[in-house]
């Protein structure tokens, strides 16, 4: 996995991804529906791609309120930036992935995109059939 862009080229993407953490650490995971245009089926992070004159701050807070509609009040945390390979040879897309705390719980999360937003625990998390990204940003505790 890279951290840093690769010389020469452009990411195919900028995305912004949200580690959200209820009160009994268990991590928020989506379950990508089967028409998803990148790892359907698998588990992920709530995000996605950050638009024109947005920033990624503002990406996630919109992405995470589309997604699951739950707001987080105050700034994230941002808990990595670089780049990771696409889905397609010769691309790849830069991440920014942010960290927050959250008092909602299960019955509060409204299921904007996927087939389920689920708080889970993350050593239950790491056993799902996580998508390559969702994969890589849940191992940085244990580098």
């Amino acid at each position: 996995m890279l951290d840093q862009p690769i010389p020469g080229t452009s990411p195919r993407r900028r995305i912004a991804v949200v580690m959200l953490v209820d009160e009994a650490k268990r991590l928020l995971l989506q379950h990508r529906d089967a028409q998803a245009p990148t790892s359907p089926g698998k588990w992920g992070l709530p995000g996605g791609g950050i638009e024109a004159g947005e920033t990624p701050e503002e990406a996630a807070h919109r992405e995470l309120l589309e997604e699951t509609g739950l707001r987080v009040e105050g700034a994230l945390t941002l808990r990595w930036h670089g780049t990771l390979p696409g889905s397609q040879p010769g691309f790849y897309n830069e991440y920014y992935v942010f960290a927050a705390s959250t008092t909602a719980r299960q019955e509060d999360v409204i299921l904007g995109e996927g087939d389920a937003m689920v708080f889970t625990p993350l050593h239950e998390a790491m056993k799902l059939d996580l998508s390559a990204s969702a994969h890589y940003m849940l191992s940085l505790d244990e580098q």
